[in-house]
C-alpha cells in the first residue's frame, strides 16, 4: 500500500472529483473555497500518490489525460462508500426481509409475536422470526450476539441489557366446559386461592437467569400438594386441562385466546396478583433502526390489546 494513502484526506479526494468534471484546477478551487496556492499542493500530492500529471496544457487549453479519464468512475463510487461508512443506518420494513431471532416462551408468542403477525403482513411481509426457547443459557446467548432480544417476565438480568416493559398481566384460571367452578365464575367474581385448592392444579414452569421457577400463585400453603403436573409450556394446557378437573392459572392474554380457539372456560384470579412483561435487548443493539422498529411495534401492538 503506498505510505501516502495512509493521510489522505476527504478534501483531496472531492478536489480530484471536481477536477476530474471541470478540467480546471481554479473552478475546483472556488468550488471547495481554497485557494490556488492550495489547489497547487493539493494537485502536486495527486500526482505523486497515483504517479500521473493527471492535468496537462495543450494547445487548446487544459486536458485531462488518458490516465486521470479513467479516474471518475472509482474516485466517485470511493466518496459515496466512504459517505455509507458514515451515513445514518435506516430501516425499510415494507422491504426488508431481515431476520429476527427472538428467546420466548410460548405464551411471548402468543401474547406478543402472535398479535403481530395479522399487521406484518402487511407492513413488513417480508420481515422473518427465528424463535428459540428461553431457557437461562438465553442470556449468554444475547450478551454473544447469538439471539437479538428476548422476552421475559422477570427482572433478574445484567446490567448492559436494555429492559423495555411491554405491559402489566394478570392471570385467568382455566377449566373445563362443566367444571364445578363454572357456576362460581358465573357470578364474575374473581377466584382465589381457596376457591380452586379442592382441585388438582398444573403449574408453569419459567425460566430465570439460573434455572426453571414454578409459577406457584395457585398455591394456598406453598407446599405445592395440588400440583400434579409441572411443565415449561403454555399451550398444551387445553390438553391437559380438557378432560380432567384439574385448573390451571394462566395470563389473561392467553385465556383470551385460548376461549376463541377452544370450549374451555376461564374466570379472573386474584386481580391483585400479576406480572410485568418485557421485551429485552442487549445495550449494543440500543441504536439498531431494525430492533427499534419491531420493539416500537411491540409496545404498540400490545398496548392495544
Amino acid at each position: 500500500m503506498n505510505d501516502g494513502l495512509a493521510s489522505l484526506d476527504m478534501r483531496t479526494l472531492r478536489f480530484l472529483q471536481f477536477l476530474l468534471r471541470t478540467s480546471s484546477v481554479t473552478r475546483s478551487a472556488l468550488h471547495l473555497g481554497i485557494s490556488q496556492p492550495a489547489a497547487s499542493r493539493i494537485l502536486a500530492r495527486i500526482r505523486d500518490l497515483i504517479g500521473d500529471p493527471v492535468l496537462i496544457r495543450t494547445q487548446s487549453g487544459y486536458k485531462l489525460t488518458d490516465h486521470a479519464l479513467g479516474l471518475k468512475e472509482p474516485v466517485d463510487a470511493a466518496l459515496l462508500a466512504i459517505a455509507d461508512v458514515f451515513r445514518p443506518s435506516t430501516f425499510d420494513p415494507l422491504q426488508s426481509s431481515h431476520c429476527y431471532r427472538i428467546a420466548s416462551t410460548d405464551y411471548g408468542v402468543a401474547a406478543v409475536l402472535g398479535p403481530m403477525m395479522e399487521v406484518f403482513a402487511v407492513t413488513a411481509p417480508a420481515l422473518r422470526f427465528d424463535v428459540s426457547p428461553l431457557v437461562p443459557q438465553s442470556f449468554s446467548e444475547l450478551e454473544k450476539g447469538a439471539i437479538d432480544l428476548l422476552l421475559y417476565a422477570d427482572l433478574d438480568t445484567k446490567d448492559d441489557l436494555l429492559i423495555q416493559k411491554l405491559f402489566d398481566e394478570t392471570y385467568e384460571v382455566l377449566f373445563r366446559q362443566g367444571h364445578p367452578l363454572e357456576e362460581h365464575a358465573a357470578s364474575n367474581r374473581a377466584l382465589t386461592p381457596q376457591d380452586v385448592s379442592p382441585y388438582r392444579s398444573i403449574e408453569f414452569n419459567f425460566p430465570g437467569t439460573t434455572g426453571l421457577k414454578p409459577d406457584t400463585i395457585m398455591r394456598q400453603d406453598g407446599d405445592g400438594s395440588n400440583a400434579v403436573f409441572q411443565q415449561p409450556y403454555f399451550t398444551t394446557l387445553p390438553i391437559l386441562v380438557g378432560q380432567t378437573d384439574a385448573v390451571a392459572a394462566v395470563p389473561k392474554r392467553l385465556a383470551k385466546q385460548v376461549r376463541k380457539l377452544t370450549s374451555l372456560c376461564s374466570a379472573p384470579f386474584q386481580p391483585s396478583c400479576g406480572f410485568p412483561y418485557y421485551l429485552v435487548r442487549h445495550e449494543r443493539s440500543r441504536f439498531n433502526p431494525a430492533v427499534n422498529w419491531l420493539r416500537a411495534r411491540a409496545q404498540e401492538i400490545t398496548k392495544s390489546d
